[in-house]
């Protein structure tokens, strides 16, 4: 009898007249490519192992079959084995492995069932969940440690007794050391330990070549044990005041007038008053950590533009009326009260939903009631009817945590929340207008432990060099991205928390492109949250870019644009959760790829994704392969409650040759959509990428590469099931090859992410030939660096 969560599971090859529960006829799994694999694997699923076989080895012999059907047909051949035992197994497996007419995903499958097979014979669980961690370095026992301290002195020698005051003068030391042994370190390297406390920074820490270590002789920047250093780019401020100008006090509203305090910002030294919104120039002001929001209108979400009033007008698909140039009318009252403000700025998604700019207000004019901005102008233009919001205006201080910078007399005012206790809450300006720590060319070195926070600018610069770590660090606060990794080999991000930033988390770019070189560049083990508070798209928790790094076992959430925007070839996404994404704009997913039919030999697998439903005309997705995005691998992923509009959990617009296969789709606005473009528009497209796509290395690494032109819109689906999702596919259209899927009704089903990782064990799956998805494996894991 089948088990009750799986009861209302459909027969791979769907009948619309024999659908359950509430899964409409236009809402079923599109019908199979090849019915005659469907029936092999039906076979299989009911017990008729010796029937199963005689119709996958048909299926594997037919030369029609599509590669990605025959890749199944092997792995059917291979999970018929398994039921057997024994080495016809194996072998099974390793004729997959070596057949190169298929897919290369389909012998990546083949390879790892093999190793968990051997695991099984050696009585060990089959999967081994270290196979899919970062080899992190082992650290030997160092030959010198040098120490500091805020109590330390440079003119100490270092020890722990007498520890030197500043990083610059133990790097310095270490600099020494290797002077006098021509160059070279004592085998296990130095250690730099950093006691617990608040350093104030004035410079940055810059490390370059000299400063290497190497494998055996690593140099090692970490926090003291037990202790936590925090190295401080603001300003803390003490003695807020009532207002003391009567004048400049009833510019504000009456309800909130007695409670806005000032400060004279010259009294604490700060002279450096940056920008209102420009990045990494921009000051904020903090309350106990919690950055506080420069005064605004409105005092939550967006109003829309009026009638669009430039000049320099055009028209985009016949149907969008826009204007390069910025003039627009307001349709409320209250902007006609700011003709007096200085230095009005206007944060909008101005033209389209995903992508937005600061525009500085050149001129009010309270008669028309129109705002005239001054250039440069906002990239895309503007047009009616899109959300804006205004900025840095003092007499919007009406809400509490609103502040403001007068940068004619330097002056702070703010409206504290109604019980903050001044003598005791802290109030930090950031003033650090650059990164904390730049790495130039620099070999084997790590940073453990450390925490940034309140700067202006990003924390951690790493460019070129090879083998380095940041491990266990805290970055928050700061009005820029995290960390920043430009080039270089194998550098590593590991166990790092990154969140309150003004831009994103990790920017990260390794490998050649050109020559399909992996860099093999990481972030794993990280969390990543609430990001993106002043650019607020194309700022993700991780920007990978280049050839052949990975993203793995991370916490992504809270951010109101995409979490991922991978660029480049042959990257590993895996085992990461990514939840309440996209919470602003439209036409973003949690993952982002765009605009490059050669971005290929990616691969998103076994990561979970949820609550990603925003987007306000396009929509949302959890995965969107956006502008002849082609040749990716979305495997063996859970997508819950994603989609939304026009998206579904996973989006293709205008590519082909992806395979989206194992999937696990629960309870979304549509499984799988599609936004085809036709066979014209895409070899008009693809004409600038023809030159690279035919020559070496690309046409040895990726042989479908010779079909580039053929074929638009062709994309395969296949093993994936959908459950309780309002839509199967959306715009489909019957192009894509679709074979193996499963639809369920969800109403029934409570457990059914849970039992995702013993799917196999359910005999009714098996024509499915779904295998299990870890999802005991997602997301972080508990590491002693890990902070």
């Amino acid at each position: 009898m089948l088990r009750s969560p799986w009861r209302y599971l459909l027969a791979p090859i769907l009948a619309t007249s024999a659908m359950t529960g509430s899964v409409s006829a236009e809402d079923a799994s599109p019908a199979s490519c090849a019915p005659w694999l469907d029936a092999a694997a039906e076979s299989l699923g009911e017990g008729r192992i010796a029937e199963a076989v005689k119709d996958f080895e048909s299926v594997v012999q037919d030369p029609s079959a599509l590669p990605f059907v025959r890749g199944l047909a092997l792995l059917g051949l291979a999970e018929a084995a398994s039921v057997e035992g024994g080495t016809a197994s194996i072998a099974a497996w390793e004729r997959l492995a070596t057949e190169t007419a298929v897919p290369q995903f389909f012998r990546d499958e083949a390879r790892r069932r093999i190793a968990e097979a051997q695991r099984r014979r050696q009585s060990l669980p089959g999967r081994d969940p270290a196979a899919y961690r970062a080899p992190l370095p082992e650290l030997p026992v160092p030959a010198v440690v040098f120490h500091v301290s805020l109590i330390g002195d440079d003119a100490n020698n270092g020890s722990e007794g007498s520890p030197f005051r500043t990083l610059s003068r133990a790097r310095d030391a270490v600099r020494a050391l290797k002077a006098d042994r021509d160059g070279a370190l004592p085998s296990g390297g130095i250690h730099i330990l950093i006691c617990g406390g608040t350093y104030h920074v004035e410079q940055t820490f810059h490390l370059t070549a000299e400063d290497s270590g190497t494998a055996g002789a690593p140099v090692v920047y970490r926090s003291k044990p037990g202790e936590i250093p925090i190295f401080r780019g603001g300003t803390r401020l003490t003695g807020w005041k009532p207002i003391s100008d009567p004048a400049r006090r009833n510019q504000l509203d009456p309800a909130v007038r007695d409670r806005v305090l000032e400060l004279n910002l010259k009294d604490h030294g700060v002279t450096n008053w940056g920008d209102a919104t420009d990045l990494r120039r921009r000051p904020e002001l903090f309350l106990d950590g919690v950055p506080q929001t420069l005064a605004r209108w409105p005092n939550e979400g967006f109003v829309k533009t009026g009638e669009i009033l430039g000049t320099d007008t055009f028209t985009l698909w016949n149907t969008i009326q826009g204007c390069r140039d910025g003039k627009f009318r307001y349709l409320e009252d209250r902007p006609n009260h700011w003709v007096d403000e200085p230095d009005v700025r206007l944060y909008g998604y101005w033209f389209w939903d995903w992508f937005e700019e600061y525009q500085t207000v050149a001129s009010i004019d309270a008669q028309t009631r129109s705002f005239k901005l001054s250039p440069p102008f906002s990239n895309y233009g503007y047009r009616q009817g899109q959300r804006y919001l205004a900025v840095n205006l003092f007499c919007e201080i009406d809400a509490p945590g609103e502040w403001y910078l007068d940068r004619r007399d330097g002056k702070a005012y703010w409206l504290p929340t109604e019980g903050v206790d001044l003598a005791t809450a802290e109030t930090v300006l950031s003033v650090w207008d650059a990164p904390f720590i730049m790495l130039d060319d620099v070999e084997h070195v790590l940073l453990i432990g450390w925490t940034f926070q309140e700067g202006r600018h990003d924390g951690i610069h790493l460019n070129g060099g090879a083998n380095c770590l940041i491990a266990g660090c805290t970055v928050r606060q700061l009005g820029g991205d995290a960390i920043v990794i430009k080039g270089g080999l194998r550098h590593g991000i590991f166990g790092c928390t990154m969140h309150t930033l003004g831009c994103g988390g990790a920017r990260v770019a390794g490998g050649d492109r050109a020559a399909l070189e992996p860099g093999q560049h990481f972030v794993e083990n990280c969390t990543v949250h609430d990001i993106s508070r002043i650019k607020r798209t194309y700022t993700p928790a991780v920007h990978l870019d280049g050839c052949g790094n990975r993203i793995a076992h991370n916490l992504f959430e809270r951010i109101p644009s995409s979490a991922m925007r991978i660029e480049g070839n042959d990257h590993l996404v895996e085992l990461n959760t990514i939840r309440h994404v996209v919470q602003e704009s439209d036409d973003q997913g949690g993952i982002d790829m765009f605009g490059n039919p050669l971005y290929r030999g990616v691969v998103i697998r076994w990561n979970r994704w949820s609550d990603i439903t925003g987007g306000t005309h396009c929509g949302a997705a959890g995965i969107r392969l956006d502008d002849m995005i082609s040749g990716i691998v979305v495997h063996g992923n859970i997508f819950e409650r994603c989609g939304a509009v026009l998206f579904g959990g996973v989006q293709i617009h205008g590519g082909k040759e992806n395979l989206v296969d194992g999937n696990l789709f629960v309870d979304c606005h549509a499984g799988i959509s599609f936004s085809h473009w036709g066979a014209q528009r895409w070899r008009e497209a693809i004409g600038r990428f023809l030159a690279q796509a035919k020559q070496p290395p690309y046409t040895t690494h990726y042989p479908s590469l010779a079909q580039l032109e053929e074929n638009a819109d062709v994309n395969y689906i296949s093993r994936n099931l959908f459950a309780g999702c309002g839509h199967v596919f959306l715009r489909d259209d019957g192009i894509s090859k679709s074979v193996l899927n499963g639809v369920m009704d969800r109403a029934t089903d409570p457990q059914l992410v849970s039992s995702a990782a013993s799917i196999r064990e359910v005999p009714q799956l098996n024509r499915l030939l779904i295998a299990p998805i870890p999802i005991a494996e997602i997301g972080p894991y508990e590491h002693p660096w890990r902070r």
